[in-house]
């Protein structure tokens, strides 16, 4: 199986934030839980990024979970565009949009080979996404592409310049695993993610583990074959590379107090968060 099927296949099987909701999926109920839970965890984004700066624009979204940011843009948009690797994606994105009476065009498709003409839109939109593509320099000169002169993209990457990478994935994870599998050499019982970890690390051998395989599986789950994570340099760099300009960057995401203490979070995110949001205009 090639490795963009395997990315496919894992959001298939794991529709992001749905395990979050309690409601019945997918009722207005559950929407209405998703919007409350991800803009209450994930605080930074209704202070990060102004929906309203899609007024009289075309956008287009990469990536869209069960598309709470895509009924965010899409109540401000000229028209919204959003576009998902996976079925399961589209089909959610669709019925959110049904329930709020938005209009949008949704549509499945790989963001390495975008369905749509040259300078398409005015400003395009990825939060969490694309660095869980195969190529990311083909994804990002998809982006440039379809993006107008002068046109304006947000994204969100995940950050190795962060607590997140160093403490808690490659430290903390890693003890968490050791212990794991010390427990299980024993006769010991463990639990879910650990207990996949160890499958996976048994199937796949040392290198599952190695520096630069081990953090793929430790953000989005044991199961998640590609999860790349960037210092802010690189990204510049990429940006660079495919033709756009950066013209802000800003650190987010340090969820130690569960959304309780936002201003903490804030502070502290501002230098060791993991989420890095950059925005950028084409040249």
């Amino acid at each position: 199986m090639d490795n963009l099927k395997q990315v496919e296949d894992f959001w298939n099987q794991n529709l992001c934030g749905r395990h979050f909701i309690t409601a019945k999926y997918p009722s207005a109920e559950f929407f209405e839980q998703y919007r409350r839970f991800r803009y209450g965890k994930e605080h930074h984004l209704d202070w990060l990024i102004n929906w309203r700066s899609a007024a009289g624009k075309d956008l287009l979204e990469i990536g869209l979970g069960v598309g709470a940011d895509a009924s965010r843009w899409a109540a401000y948009a000229m028209s919204y565009t959003g576009v998902d690797l996976t079925t399961e994606s589209v089909e959610a994105t669709k019925r959110h949009f049904e329930i709020l009476d938005l209009k949008g065009s949704i549509l499945k498709g790989n963001a390495e080979a975008l369905p749509f003409a040259d300078n398409s839109f005015d400003l395009v939109y990825s939060h969490g996404v694309i660095h869980h593509t195969t190529d990311i320099m083909k994804a990002l000169s998809e982006i440039f592409r379809v993006t107008r002169s002068e046109g304006e993209i947000v994204l969100m990457l995940y950050s190795k310049d962060s607590f997140n990478y160093w403490g808690r994935i490659q430290f903390y994870f890693r003890l968490r695993f050791l212990l794991a599998l010390l427990k299980t050499s024993i006769s010991l019982r463990t639990s879910e993610p650990w207990t996949g970890h160890i499958s996976n690390f048994r199937r796949e051998g040392p290198s599952y583990f190695s520096w630069n395989g081990w953090y793929h599986h430790c953000t989005d789950g044991p199961n998640c074959k590609i999860a790349n994570i960037y210092h802010r340099q690189e990204i510049v760099d990429m940006l660079e590379k495919a033709g756009f300009i950066v013209t802000n960057m800003k650190k987010a995401h340090f969820p130690f107090t569960g959304g309780k203490y936002p201003i903490v979070e804030r502070y502290l995110a501002q230098f060791i968060g993991f989420y890095q949001f950059v925005w950028a205009k084409k040249r």
